[in-house]
């Protein structure tokens, strides 16, 4: 699968662009949601490695049934969104998978109950904040392993 450039039409309805309006203030509702189980809202610095852009493949993804999850880079180069709708029976639906290669200017918040992938950095070690509604130590992630890796091209 080769990745287009992140553009924020083509991330509905999965996700938020996360971006001021014409250069002026702008209030994202969709960052600071409140979860619908008890819990709060929790801001990490996460600090992934970069993979081979020769060489990347995607062997789970994972969804947030009760929380949006928004990652904004702080030092970053390159980065891949990559997001799939929830099927009925709460499996990701691997045929209508979304993929976009993201920059150091592109921060996403990921909307509630969609797969995606988790944080995969290209060029350089990055640090990349991420907040989401915690509703325990353990959170609210579901992991899906997929059965055959997906493979993509930078």
């Amino acid at each position: 699968m080769s990745l287009p450039p992140l553009a924020a039409a083509d991330l509905a309805p999965f996700a938020s662009h996360v971006r001021a309006e014409g250069g002026k203030f702008t209030t994202l509702p969709d960052v600071l949601k409140v979860g619908d189980v008890p819990g709060q809202h929790a801001f990490a610095v996460l600090c992934p490695q970069p993979v081979d852009p020769h060489a990347i493949s995607i062997t789970f993804l994972e969804r947030h049934p009760h929380s949006t999850q928004t990652f904004v880079p702080l030092t970053v180069g390159r980065w891949i969104v990559l997001l799939a709708p929830t099927l009925s029976d709460g499996t990701p639906d691997l045929a209508n998978i979304r993929a976009f290669l993201a920059g150091p200017e592109d921060a996403v918040c990921i909307h509630r109950n969609v797969w995606h992938a988790g944080l995969t950095v290209l060029d350089r070690p990055a640090e990349v904040g991420m907040m989401m509604w915690r509703s325990g130590p353990a959170d609210d992630g579901v992991v899906f392993e997929l059965p055959n890796p997906i493979v993509l091209s930078v």
